[in-house]
C-alpha cells in the first residue's frame, strides 16, 4: 500500500515522471538487469531482500551510475551516515510531504547528497528538540530569498551568479550567509531547510 500511494503520489506531482514498482530487492535487481533506462532506484530500507548498507554497496558496484536513494520512517542518524558512505545519494524519511520529496530528490539527481533533519527521522528527538530552521524562515533580505529560492531548486552557484546577474563569489557569500541563518552546516542542509520553511524553488534544473 506504501508503496502504490508514493508511486502515485510521485507521478500526480510530475506529469513526465514514469515509476515502475517491484515488491522485494530481487525483483527490482530483475528490472535492472532487462532496463538500463532508469534515472533512480528508490530502495525501502525494510523491504524484502533488503541487508542495508550491503546492498547499497553492492548495486553500486554493479551499477556505478545509477543513482541510488534509501526512503525509511525509522532510521537514526547514526543509521544514516553509513548509508551515504556506501554511496546512497540520499535518505528521503516517509514523513516528507509530497512536494518536500519530490525536490530532496531532485535535489539529489542534481548531484547534492540529501541528509534528512533529525526531526524527521522515525527515531528522532522530541518536538521541542529541533532546530527553529527545521520550521521558521529567518529575516532575509529580497537578494537572499532569491538565492536561496535557487539553492532549494538544486542548482550551483555558477548557475545562479548567471540567472542572477552576478559573480559566483557573490553567490558564496550568500550562501554562507544562509547557512548562518539558518544554522546549518552546508548547502544541502539549507535546501531542506528552505523547503520546510515553504520556501519556492526557483530555476529547478533537475527536471
Amino acid at each position: 500500500m506504501v508503496r502504490e500511494a508514493l508511486s502515485q503520489m510521485l507521478e500526480r506531482l510530475d506529469d513526465h515522471l514514469q515509476v515502475t514498482q517491484a515488491r522485494d530487492l530481487p525483483e527490482a535487481l530483475s528490472l535492472l538487469a532487462t532496463d538500463s533506462g532508469f534515472s533512480l532506484l528508490l530502495l525501502d530500507y525494510n523491504m524484502p531482500g533488503m541487508e542495508g548498507v550491503a546492498s547499497i554497496g553492492t548495486i553500486g558496484a554493479q551499477y556505478p551510475g545509477l543513482p541510488v536513494g534509501v526512503i525509511s520512517g525509522y532510521l537514526t542518524g547514526a543509521e544514516v551516515e553509513p548509508l551515504i558512505s556506501a554511496g546512497a545519494i540520499g535518505v528521503f524519511p516517509k514523513t516528507m510531504s509530497g512536494p518536500a520529496l519530490m525536490m530532496a530528490l531532485k535535489l539529489a539527481l542534481s548531484g547534492q547528497t540529501y541528509v534528512p533533519w533529525s526531526g524527521d527521522l522515525g527515531q528522532a528527538a522530541p518536538q521541542a528538540a529541533r532546530s527553529p530552521a527545521d520550521t521558521d524562515l529567518p529575516d532575509l533580505s529580497a537578494r537572499q530569498l532569491e538565492v536561496l529560492g535557487h539553492v532549494a531548486a538544486g542548482s550551483p552557484n555558477k548557475e545562479i551568479a548567471r540567472a542572477l546577474g552576478l559573480s559566483e563569489v557573490t553567490i558564496k557569500i550568500h550562501v554562507a550567509a544562509l547557512c548562518r541563518k539558518f544554522a546549518v552546516a552546508n548547502r544541502t542542509q539549507l535546501a531542506t531547510a528552505a523547503l520546510r520553511a515553504g520556501v519556492k524553488p526557483i530555476g529547478d534544473t533537475a527536471g
